[in-house]
Protein backbone atom coordinates (compact mmCIF):
# COMPACT_ATOMS: atom_id res chain seq x y z
CA UNK A 1 0.00 0.00 0.00
CA UNK A 2 1.53 3.67 -0.55
CA UNK A 3 1.39 5.91 2.29
CA UNK A 4 -0.04 9.21 2.69
CA UNK A 5 1.87 12.21 3.58
CA UNK A 6 2.14 13.05 7.62
CA UNK A 7 -1.14 15.19 7.73
CA UNK A 8 -0.88 18.83 8.69
CA UNK A 9 -1.33 19.54 12.01
CA UNK A 10 -5.19 21.60 12.77
CA UNK A 11 -4.92 24.72 13.59
CA UNK A 12 -6.98 28.04 13.47
CA UNK A 13 -6.62 29.65 9.82
CA UNK A 14 -8.58 32.33 7.87
CA UNK A 15 -10.68 31.43 4.99
CA UNK A 16 -8.71 33.05 1.88
CA UNK A 17 -10.34 35.84 0.15
CA UNK A 18 -12.44 35.10 -3.26
CA UNK A 19 -10.69 38.04 -5.14
CA UNK A 20 -9.92 35.78 -8.00
CA UNK A 21 -13.14 34.36 -8.76
CA UNK A 22 -14.99 38.69 -8.34
CA UNK A 23 -16.73 37.57 -5.20
CA UNK A 24 -15.32 39.67 -2.71
CA UNK A 25 -13.71 38.87 1.12
CA UNK A 26 -15.27 36.68 3.40
CA UNK A 27 -15.27 38.46 6.44
CA UNK A 28 -15.64 35.48 9.23
CA UNK A 29 -13.11 33.36 10.71
CA UNK A 30 -14.26 29.56 11.29
CA UNK A 31 -12.18 27.57 13.75
CA UNK A 32 -10.64 24.47 13.39
CA UNK A 33 -11.46 22.12 15.88
CA UNK A 34 -8.84 20.12 18.21
CA UNK A 35 -9.89 16.69 16.48
CA UNK A 36 -10.68 15.45 13.27
CA UNK A 37 -13.35 17.92 10.91
CA UNK A 38 -16.59 16.64 11.56
CA UNK A 39 -18.92 17.58 8.32
CA UNK A 40 -22.71 17.39 8.24
CA UNK A 41 -23.97 17.68 4.37
CA UNK A 42 -27.41 18.49 3.88
CA UNK A 43 -29.39 16.95 0.78
CA UNK A 44 -29.12 19.85 -1.66
CA UNK A 45 -30.99 20.28 -5.28
CA UNK A 46 -28.30 20.37 -8.60
CA UNK A 47 -29.78 21.40 -11.59
CA UNK A 48 -28.99 19.61 -14.98
CA UNK A 49 -31.47 20.89 -17.48
CA UNK A 50 -34.65 19.15 -16.34
CA UNK A 51 -33.00 16.99 -14.38
CA UNK A 52 -31.79 16.69 -10.59
CA UNK A 53 -28.21 15.38 -9.66
CA UNK A 54 -28.44 16.71 -6.83
CA UNK A 55 -27.39 12.97 -4.43
CA UNK A 56 -24.77 13.03 -7.28
CA UNK A 57 -23.24 16.45 -6.27
CA UNK A 58 -23.87 15.32 -2.84
CA UNK A 59 -21.57 11.80 -3.15
CA UNK A 60 -19.07 13.77 -5.05
CA UNK A 61 -18.45 16.74 -2.46
CA UNK A 62 -18.17 14.00 0.30
CA UNK A 63 -15.84 11.83 -1.93
CA UNK A 64 -13.52 15.05 -1.91
CA UNK A 65 -13.98 15.79 1.86
CA UNK A 66 -13.13 12.36 3.06
CA UNK A 67 -10.11 11.49 0.28
CA UNK A 68 -8.84 15.10 0.44
CA UNK A 69 -9.55 16.41 4.18
CA UNK A 70 -9.87 12.79 5.94
CA UNK A 71 -12.80 14.48 7.72
CA UNK A 72 -15.70 12.56 8.85
CA UNK A 73 -18.76 13.37 6.96
CA UNK A 74 -22.36 12.23 7.40
CA UNK A 75 -25.54 12.95 5.72
CA UNK A 76 -28.95 14.54 6.35
CA UNK A 77 -31.95 15.16 4.26
CA UNK A 78 -32.41 18.46 6.02
CA UNK A 79 -31.19 20.78 8.87
CA UNK A 80 -31.36 19.22 12.03
CA UNK A 81 -33.71 20.69 14.99
CA UNK A 82 -32.29 22.33 17.60
CA UNK A 83 -32.43 19.08 19.84
CA UNK A 84 -30.19 17.45 17.25
CA UNK A 85 -27.84 19.99 17.29
CA UNK A 86 -26.96 20.56 20.72
CA UNK A 87 -25.96 17.33 20.66
CA UNK A 88 -23.33 17.63 18.23
CA UNK A 89 -19.67 19.05 18.99
CA UNK A 90 -19.97 23.28 18.34
CA UNK A 91 -17.07 22.71 15.81
CA UNK A 92 -18.91 20.23 13.23
CA UNK A 93 -19.30 22.05 10.16
CA UNK A 94 -23.02 21.72 7.86
CA UNK A 95 -22.56 21.95 4.44
CA UNK A 96 -24.87 22.95 2.05
CA UNK A 97 -25.12 23.79 -1.88
CA UNK A 98 -26.90 24.77 -4.99
CA UNK A 99 -26.54 25.49 -8.32
CA UNK A 100 -26.49 24.10 -12.03
CA UNK A 101 -25.59 23.65 -15.65
CA UNK A 102 -25.36 26.11 -18.38
CA UNK A 103 -24.37 24.46 -21.61
CA UNK A 104 -21.43 22.24 -20.09
CA UNK A 105 -20.13 24.76 -17.79
CA UNK A 106 -21.03 24.46 -13.69
CA UNK A 107 -22.39 27.38 -11.30
CA UNK A 108 -21.99 26.07 -7.69
CA UNK A 109 -22.42 27.94 -4.49
CA UNK A 110 -21.11 26.32 -0.68
CA UNK A 111 -22.86 27.38 2.29
CA UNK A 112 -20.67 26.70 5.36
CA UNK A 113 -22.06 26.94 8.69
CA UNK A 114 -20.74 25.65 12.21
CA UNK A 115 -23.35 24.28 14.97
CA UNK A 116 -22.29 26.69 17.19
CA UNK A 117 -22.85 29.48 15.03
CA UNK A 118 -25.57 28.36 13.92
CA UNK A 119 -27.46 28.05 17.20
CA UNK A 120 -25.88 31.64 18.11
CA UNK A 121 -27.94 32.77 14.85
CA UNK A 122 -24.75 33.87 12.52
CA UNK A 123 -24.80 33.67 9.01
CA UNK A 124 -23.75 31.44 6.84
CA UNK A 125 -20.83 31.67 5.08
CA UNK A 126 -21.20 31.88 1.11
CA UNK A 127 -18.59 30.70 -1.23
CA UNK A 128 -19.41 30.85 -4.81
CA UNK A 129 -18.22 30.02 -8.20
CA UNK A 130 -19.93 31.63 -11.77
CA UNK A 131 -20.64 28.89 -14.61
CA UNK A 132 -17.29 28.01 -15.81
CA UNK A 133 -15.25 24.79 -16.65
CA UNK A 134 -16.66 22.14 -13.78
CA UNK A 135 -12.86 21.02 -12.74
CA UNK A 136 -11.93 24.58 -12.37
CA UNK A 137 -15.06 25.44 -10.57
CA UNK A 138 -14.84 22.23 -7.98
CA UNK A 139 -11.05 23.59 -7.62
CA UNK A 140 -11.66 27.22 -6.48
CA UNK A 141 -14.63 26.40 -4.22
CA UNK A 142 -12.44 22.85 -2.29
CA UNK A 143 -9.35 25.73 -2.26
CA UNK A 144 -11.17 27.70 -0.30
CA UNK A 145 -12.77 25.33 2.08
CA UNK A 146 -12.54 26.32 6.33
CA UNK A 147 -10.84 22.83 6.14
CA UNK A 148 -7.17 21.71 5.74
CA UNK A 149 -6.33 20.23 2.68
CA UNK A 150 -4.33 16.86 3.65
CA UNK A 151 -4.25 14.79 0.68
CA UNK A 152 -3.41 16.14 -2.76
CA UNK A 153 -5.61 14.01 -4.97
CA UNK A 154 -8.43 15.85 -6.36
CA UNK A 155 -6.98 15.28 -10.03
CA UNK A 156 -8.11 11.88 -9.30
CA UNK A 157 -11.59 12.55 -8.45
CA UNK A 158 -13.04 14.78 -11.17
CA UNK A 159 -13.19 14.46 -15.03
CA UNK A 160 -11.39 15.60 -17.35
CA UNK A 161 -14.45 16.13 -19.81
CA UNK A 162 -16.89 19.16 -19.05
CA UNK A 163 -19.41 16.76 -20.23
CA UNK A 164 -18.07 13.56 -18.54
CA UNK A 165 -18.63 15.92 -14.99
CA UNK A 166 -22.29 15.77 -15.60
CA UNK A 167 -22.22 12.35 -17.09
CA UNK A 168 -20.40 11.33 -13.94
CA UNK A 169 -23.11 13.31 -11.46
CA UNK A 170 -26.03 11.43 -13.59
CA UNK A 171 -24.58 8.39 -12.31
CA UNK A 172 -23.72 9.24 -9.17
CA UNK A 173 -27.44 10.27 -8.52
CA UNK A 174 -28.78 6.54 -9.32
CA UNK A 175 -29.81 4.97 -6.30
CA UNK A 176 -31.95 2.30 -7.44
CA UNK A 177 -30.55 -1.33 -8.10
CA UNK A 178 -32.54 -1.85 -11.39
CA UNK A 179 -31.48 1.40 -12.46
CA UNK A 180 -28.04 1.27 -11.51
CA UNK A 181 -28.31 -1.97 -14.23
CA UNK A 182 -29.74 -0.25 -17.38
CA UNK A 183 -26.94 2.33 -16.72
CA UNK A 184 -23.87 -0.02 -17.18
CA UNK A 185 -23.17 0.39 -20.50
CA UNK A 186 -22.72 4.32 -19.94
CA UNK A 187 -21.02 3.69 -16.56
CA UNK A 188 -18.72 1.63 -18.33
CA UNK A 189 -17.59 4.45 -20.84
CA UNK A 190 -17.72 6.79 -18.61
CA UNK A 191 -14.83 5.20 -16.82
CA UNK A 192 -13.14 3.93 -20.07
CA UNK A 193 -12.82 7.84 -21.33
CA UNK A 194 -11.65 8.75 -17.72
CA UNK A 195 -8.97 6.44 -16.94
CA UNK A 196 -7.45 8.86 -14.50
CA UNK A 197 -11.00 9.64 -12.69
CA UNK A 198 -11.12 7.54 -9.80
CA UNK A 199 -15.19 8.65 -9.08
CA UNK A 200 -16.17 7.49 -12.37
CA UNK A 201 -13.92 3.92 -11.49
CA UNK A 202 -16.17 3.67 -8.31
CA UNK A 203 -19.52 4.77 -9.70
CA UNK A 204 -18.69 1.95 -12.12
CA UNK A 205 -18.02 -0.68 -9.55
CA UNK A 206 -20.78 0.38 -7.26
CA UNK A 207 -23.54 0.07 -10.51
CA UNK A 208 -21.26 -3.97 -11.25
CA UNK A 209 -22.21 -4.62 -7.31
CA UNK A 210 -25.51 -3.48 -7.77
CA UNK A 211 -26.22 -5.39 -11.15
CA UNK A 212 -24.89 -8.48 -9.06
CA UNK A 213 -28.45 -8.79 -7.40
CA UNK A 214 -30.82 -8.46 -10.42
CA UNK A 215 -28.87 -9.06 -13.58
CA UNK A 216 -26.94 -11.85 -13.31
CA UNK A 217 -25.78 -11.73 -17.22
CA UNK A 218 -24.37 -8.52 -16.49
CA UNK A 219 -21.68 -9.90 -14.24
CA UNK A 220 -18.20 -11.43 -14.30
CA UNK A 221 -16.93 -14.26 -12.04
CA UNK A 222 -15.33 -13.93 -8.75
CA UNK A 223 -11.92 -12.47 -8.38
CA UNK A 224 -11.47 -11.64 -12.05
CA UNK A 225 -14.95 -9.85 -12.58
CA UNK A 226 -15.53 -6.57 -14.07
CA UNK A 227 -16.25 -5.45 -10.84
CA UNK A 228 -13.64 -6.29 -8.85
CA UNK A 229 -11.06 -4.97 -11.23
CA UNK A 230 -13.09 -1.66 -11.51
CA UNK A 231 -12.39 -1.16 -7.32
CA UNK A 232 -8.71 -2.68 -7.88
CA UNK A 233 -8.60 0.29 -10.27
CA UNK A 234 -9.70 3.05 -7.69
CA UNK A 235 -7.54 1.71 -5.54
CA UNK A 236 -4.99 2.17 -7.81
CA UNK A 237 -5.36 5.61 -8.33
CA UNK A 238 -6.05 6.88 -4.66
CA UNK A 239 -5.36 4.18 -2.57
CA UNK A 240 -7.27 3.70 0.87
CA UNK A 241 -10.40 5.43 -0.86
CA UNK A 242 -13.18 5.17 1.10
CA UNK A 243 -16.60 4.42 -0.56
CA UNK A 244 -15.11 2.07 -3.09
CA UNK A 245 -13.07 0.28 -0.21
CA UNK A 246 -16.21 0.29 1.90
CA UNK A 247 -18.64 -1.25 -1.86
CA UNK A 248 -15.40 -3.47 -2.61
CA UNK A 249 -15.42 -5.05 1.00
CA UNK A 250 -19.12 -5.90 0.83
CA UNK A 251 -18.79 -7.74 -2.15
CA UNK A 252 -16.23 -9.51 -1.41
CA UNK A 253 -18.16 -10.70 1.66
CA UNK A 254 -20.93 -11.54 -0.41
CA UNK A 255 -18.51 -13.49 -2.44
CA UNK A 256 -17.29 -15.55 0.96
CA UNK A 257 -13.93 -13.56 1.25
CA UNK A 258 -14.03 -11.74 4.21
CA UNK A 259 -10.37 -12.12 4.95
CA UNK A 260 -9.61 -9.99 1.93
CA UNK A 261 -12.54 -7.49 2.83
CA UNK A 262 -11.21 -7.13 6.26
CA UNK A 263 -8.04 -6.75 5.12
CA UNK A 264 -8.52 -3.71 2.66
CA UNK A 265 -11.06 -2.32 5.29
CA UNK A 266 -7.85 -2.40 7.50
CA UNK A 267 -5.78 -0.59 5.69
CA UNK A 268 -8.20 1.73 4.31
CA UNK A 269 -8.77 3.07 8.32
CA UNK A 270 -4.97 3.43 8.73
CA UNK A 271 -4.86 5.93 6.00
CA UNK A 272 -8.90 7.55 6.93
CA UNK A 273 -9.67 6.53 10.90
CA UNK A 274 -12.73 9.00 10.45
CA UNK A 275 -14.64 7.29 7.68
CA UNK A 276 -17.99 6.06 9.29
CA UNK A 277 -18.74 3.43 6.07
CA UNK A 278 -15.43 1.70 6.75
CA UNK A 279 -16.41 0.35 10.63
CA UNK A 280 -19.75 -1.13 8.60
CA UNK A 281 -17.77 -2.68 6.49
CA UNK A 282 -15.53 -3.96 9.45
CA UNK A 283 -19.16 -4.78 10.83
CA UNK A 284 -20.12 -6.94 8.32
CA UNK A 285 -17.53 -8.95 7.24
CA UNK A 286 -17.11 -9.28 11.11
CA UNK A 287 -20.33 -10.59 11.78
CA UNK A 288 -20.74 -12.86 9.06
CA UNK A 289 -17.23 -14.38 9.91
CA UNK A 290 -18.75 -14.74 13.69
CA UNK A 291 -16.36 -12.17 14.66
CA UNK A 292 -18.67 -10.82 16.78
CA UNK A 293 -17.16 -8.71 19.88
CA UNK A 294 -14.48 -7.55 17.35
CA UNK A 295 -17.66 -6.22 14.91
CA UNK A 296 -19.23 -4.98 17.93
CA UNK A 297 -16.62 -2.47 18.16
CA UNK A 298 -16.60 -1.43 14.90
CA UNK A 299 -20.45 -0.84 14.79
CA UNK A 300 -19.56 1.52 18.76
CA UNK A 301 -16.82 3.55 16.45
CA UNK A 302 -18.87 4.10 13.62
CA UNK A 303 -21.75 5.47 16.48
CA UNK A 304 -19.10 7.43 18.43
CA UNK A 305 -18.05 9.04 15.07
CA UNK A 306 -21.26 10.37 13.76
CA UNK A 307 -23.02 10.90 17.24
CA UNK A 308 -26.51 12.16 17.47
CA UNK A 309 -26.18 11.98 13.65
CA UNK A 310 -26.42 8.21 14.25
CA UNK A 311 -28.87 6.46 11.29
CA UNK A 312 -29.00 2.80 10.13
CA UNK A 313 -27.06 1.40 7.46
CA UNK A 314 -29.02 1.98 3.92
CA UNK A 315 -27.57 -1.67 2.80
CA UNK A 316 -28.64 -4.18 5.16
CA UNK A 317 -30.39 -4.60 8.40
CA UNK A 318 -27.70 -4.43 11.46
CA UNK A 319 -27.89 -8.41 12.41
CA UNK A 320 -24.55 -7.80 14.48
CA UNK A 321 -27.16 -7.40 17.57
CA UNK A 322 -28.94 -10.34 16.70
CA UNK A 323 -25.95 -12.79 16.32
CA UNK A 324 -25.27 -11.20 19.42
CA UNK A 325 -28.35 -12.07 21.66
CA UNK A 326 -29.34 -8.07 22.09
CA UNK A 327 -32.57 -8.22 20.32
CA UNK A 328 -33.34 -4.70 21.91
CA UNK A 329 -30.57 -3.10 20.02
CA UNK A 330 -31.77 -5.08 16.94
CA UNK A 331 -34.91 -3.95 17.37
CA UNK A 332 -33.72 -0.27 18.17
CA UNK A 333 -31.93 -0.02 14.77
CA UNK A 334 -34.67 -1.65 13.00
CA UNK A 335 -37.23 1.15 14.35
CA UNK A 336 -34.81 3.75 13.00
CA UNK A 337 -34.30 2.16 9.82
CA UNK A 338 -37.93 1.62 8.78
CA UNK A 339 -38.37 5.53 9.58
CA UNK A 340 -36.07 6.22 6.81
CA UNK A 341 -37.09 3.40 4.70
CA UNK A 342 -39.72 0.72 4.97
CA UNK A 343 -38.40 -1.71 2.93
CA UNK A 344 -39.00 -5.20 2.51
CA UNK A 345 -35.81 -6.08 3.53
CA UNK A 346 -36.90 -4.10 7.17
CA UNK A 347 -40.67 -5.29 7.44
CA UNK A 348 -38.93 -9.08 6.87
CA UNK A 349 -36.43 -8.68 9.83
CA UNK A 350 -39.18 -6.71 11.99
CA UNK A 351 -41.53 -9.83 11.46
CA UNK A 352 -38.62 -12.14 12.05
CA UNK A 353 -37.46 -10.59 15.42
CA UNK A 354 -41.51 -10.78 16.06
CA UNK A 355 -42.04 -14.53 15.60
CA UNK A 356 -38.05 -14.64 17.52
CA UNK A 357 -40.17 -13.29 20.80
CA UNK A 358 -43.00 -15.57 20.19
CA UNK A 359 -44.99 -12.52 18.67
CA UNK A 360 -46.79 -14.36 15.59
CA UNK A 361 -49.48 -11.92 15.37
CA UNK A 362 -47.13 -8.85 14.86
CA UNK A 363 -44.90 -10.99 12.40
CA UNK A 364 -47.56 -11.79 10.30
CA UNK A 365 -48.42 -8.34 10.11
CA UNK A 366 -44.83 -7.37 9.07
CA UNK A 367 -44.58 -10.39 6.70
CA UNK A 368 -47.67 -9.72 5.03
CA UNK A 369 -46.79 -5.60 4.19
CA UNK A 370 -43.12 -6.74 2.80
CA UNK A 371 -44.88 -9.14 0.71
CA UNK A 372 -47.05 -6.84 -1.25
CA UNK A 373 -46.18 -6.58 -4.73
CA UNK A 374 -45.15 -3.19 -5.28
CA UNK A 375 -42.14 -4.08 -2.14
CA UNK A 376 -38.83 -3.49 -2.72
CA UNK A 377 -36.06 -5.69 -2.58
CA UNK A 378 -37.82 -8.23 -4.82
CA UNK A 379 -35.78 -11.21 -2.53
CA UNK A 380 -36.39 -10.19 0.64
CA UNK A 381 -40.05 -9.25 -0.63
CA UNK A 382 -40.19 -13.58 -1.89
CA UNK A 383 -38.51 -14.20 1.81
CA UNK A 384 -41.82 -12.32 3.23
CA UNK A 385 -44.38 -14.28 1.20
CA UNK A 386 -42.42 -17.79 2.31
CA UNK A 387 -43.03 -16.64 6.09
CA UNK A 388 -46.28 -15.15 5.27
CA UNK A 389 -47.18 -18.84 4.22
CA UNK A 390 -45.64 -20.71 7.39
CA UNK A 391 -47.77 -18.10 9.73
CA UNK A 392 -50.83 -18.92 7.56
CA UNK A 393 -50.18 -22.91 8.19
CA UNK A 394 -49.83 -23.19 4.01
CA UNK A 395 -46.58 -24.90 4.67
CA UNK A 396 -46.58 -26.61 1.19
CA UNK A 397 -46.88 -23.17 -0.58
CA UNK A 398 -44.23 -21.99 1.44
CA UNK A 399 -41.97 -24.81 0.31
CA UNK A 400 -42.93 -24.16 -3.11
CA UNK A 401 -41.69 -20.37 -2.98
CA UNK A 402 -38.95 -21.14 -1.68
CA UNK A 403 -37.51 -23.57 -4.03
CA UNK A 404 -38.35 -21.07 -7.20
CA UNK A 405 -36.14 -18.39 -4.76
CA UNK A 406 -33.63 -21.09 -4.24
CA UNK A 407 -33.67 -21.35 -8.11
CA UNK A 408 -33.03 -18.08 -8.92
CA UNK A 409 -30.68 -16.86 -6.21
CA UNK A 410 -28.49 -20.47 -7.46
CA UNK A 411 -28.26 -18.85 -10.95
CA UNK A 412 -26.65 -15.10 -9.21
CA UNK A 413 -22.51 -14.43 -8.78
CA UNK A 414 -23.50 -13.12 -5.99
CA UNK A 415 -24.05 -16.19 -3.19
CA UNK A 416 -24.25 -14.16 -0.16
CA UNK A 417 -24.00 -16.51 2.41
CA UNK A 418 -25.67 -14.92 5.51
CA UNK A 419 -29.10 -14.80 2.67
CA UNK A 420 -28.31 -18.30 2.13
CA UNK A 421 -28.50 -19.05 5.72
CA UNK A 422 -32.07 -17.42 6.12
CA UNK A 423 -32.87 -19.54 3.15
CA UNK A 424 -31.83 -22.72 5.43
CA UNK A 425 -34.01 -21.26 8.51
CA UNK A 426 -37.03 -21.19 6.13
CA UNK A 427 -36.39 -24.28 5.01
CA UNK A 428 -35.84 -25.62 8.50
CA UNK A 429 -39.14 -24.00 9.74
CA UNK A 430 -41.45 -25.27 6.96
CA UNK A 431 -40.21 -28.82 7.89
CA UNK A 432 -38.11 -29.46 4.87
CA UNK A 433 -34.43 -30.42 7.28
CA UNK A 434 -32.53 -31.93 4.34
CA UNK A 435 -32.85 -29.22 2.26
CA UNK A 436 -32.38 -27.00 5.06
CA UNK A 437 -29.34 -28.84 5.73
CA UNK A 438 -28.30 -28.32 2.28
CA UNK A 439 -28.74 -24.68 2.63
CA UNK A 440 -27.19 -24.47 5.80
CA UNK A 441 -24.02 -26.30 4.13
CA UNK A 442 -23.71 -23.64 0.90
CA UNK A 443 -24.07 -20.87 3.43
CA UNK A 444 -21.00 -22.33 5.04
CA UNK A 445 -19.37 -22.65 1.49
CA UNK A 446 -20.38 -19.25 0.71
CA UNK A 447 -18.76 -17.54 3.78
CA UNK A 448 -21.57 -17.51 6.31
CA UNK A 449 -19.16 -18.64 9.53
CA UNK A 450 -21.13 -17.34 12.59
CA UNK A 451 -21.00 -20.21 14.72
CA UNK A 452 -23.22 -18.55 17.78
CA UNK A 453 -26.19 -18.04 15.15
CA UNK A 454 -25.61 -21.14 13.77
CA UNK A 455 -26.16 -22.59 17.30
CA UNK A 456 -28.79 -20.36 18.31
CA UNK A 457 -31.31 -19.35 15.84
CA UNK A 458 -34.26 -20.97 17.45
CA UNK A 459 -35.23 -21.60 13.39
CA UNK A 460 -32.38 -23.93 12.61
CA UNK A 461 -33.55 -26.79 15.12
CA UNK A 462 -34.71 -29.35 12.66
CA UNK A 463 -31.23 -28.88 10.93
CA UNK A 464 -29.22 -29.23 14.02
CA UNK A 465 -30.97 -32.59 14.11
CA UNK A 466 -30.13 -33.79 10.79
CA UNK A 467 -27.04 -36.24 11.03
CA UNK A 468 -24.31 -33.89 8.80
CA UNK A 469 -25.09 -31.40 11.20
CA UNK A 470 -22.03 -32.07 14.04
CA UNK A 471 -19.65 -32.18 10.98
CA UNK A 472 -20.88 -28.80 9.08
CA UNK A 473 -20.65 -27.49 13.13
CA UNK A 474 -17.35 -28.46 13.28
CA UNK A 475 -16.68 -26.89 10.06
CA UNK A 476 -17.60 -23.68 10.97
CA UNK A 477 -15.77 -23.72 14.38
CA UNK A 478 -12.86 -24.60 12.87
CA UNK A 479 -12.86 -21.15 9.99
CA UNK A 480 -14.31 -19.10 12.23
CA UNK A 481 -11.00 -19.74 14.71
CA UNK A 482 -8.64 -19.11 11.88
CA UNK A 483 -10.13 -15.83 11.25
CA UNK A 484 -10.29 -14.68 14.73
CA UNK A 485 -6.08 -15.30 14.89
CA UNK A 486 -5.66 -13.19 12.15
CA UNK A 487 -8.14 -10.60 13.15
CA UNK A 488 -8.70 -10.25 16.95
CA UNK A 489 -11.45 -7.61 18.57
CA UNK A 490 -8.41 -4.81 18.37
CA UNK A 491 -8.27 -5.05 14.31
CA UNK A 492 -11.12 -3.37 14.42
CA UNK A 493 -10.39 -0.20 15.71
CA UNK A 494 -7.58 2.03 14.43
Amino acid sequence: MVSWPAPVHPRFWIIPALAMIGLGTLAVILDRPAARDRVVILASPMNDRERDVGPGMETLLSDCLEVLTGATVTHASALPPPAILNRLPPDTRLLRFQGGRDENRLSLTLEWTTVARLLSGQPWIQEASPHEEPRKAMEQVIQNWPLVIRHRRLERLIPKSSLNFWLLLEGLSIQDDQTATEHLSASQRLAEEEPDCATAWTALGDHLYRSLWVNPDQAGIGLNSRTHRAFQKVENLVPGHPRAIFLWSMMLTDTGNQSLALKLLEDAIRLRPGTPDLYLGLAYAGRTSGLLEGARKALARRNELIGSMTSPSSWFAETTYLYLGDQEAFGQDLARAGALRPDASILFYKGYLALLQGNRQRALECMLSGSDPGMAPPPFRDLCCVYRAYLEGRPEEGLLELRKIDEIRGKLRIPDGEWTFKEAEAYSLLGDRDRGMDCATRAFVQGFSCAAWYEASPFLVKVREHPKWPMLRRNIQERQAVLAGSFPPSAFLP
